[in-house]
């Protein structure tokens, strides 16, 4: 089963404010959506923020090299190829 990364966030926050630890969420999310569905470690950078006064669930920008995706490119190829 795949889990949507915002609704595992809103899980997350909604532990956080009920007071529970990482580990404690953790194992709770787990055993809902699958053990692979959180780790421990994604989920101690999200309460760290959290302490810090930052809810806002959305993603960082990150570094890297930016996608560049042409869906013209790929509706053509599918087109020739179906």
């Amino acid at each position: 089963m795949s889990v949507c990364e915002l609704h595992l966030r809103h899980c997350m926050l909604y532990e956080f404010k009920k007071g529970s630890t990482t580990t404690y969420t953790v194992k709770n999310i787990c055993e809902v959506y699958g053990e692979h569905a959180l780790n421990l470690r994604k989920c101690q950078r999200w309460f760290s923020k959290f302490r810090k006064g930052d809810f806002d669930l959305s993603d960082e920008p990150r570094s890297g090299r930016p996608t560049a995706f042409n869906p013209e490119a790929l509706k053509a190829l599918i087109e020739l190829e179906p």
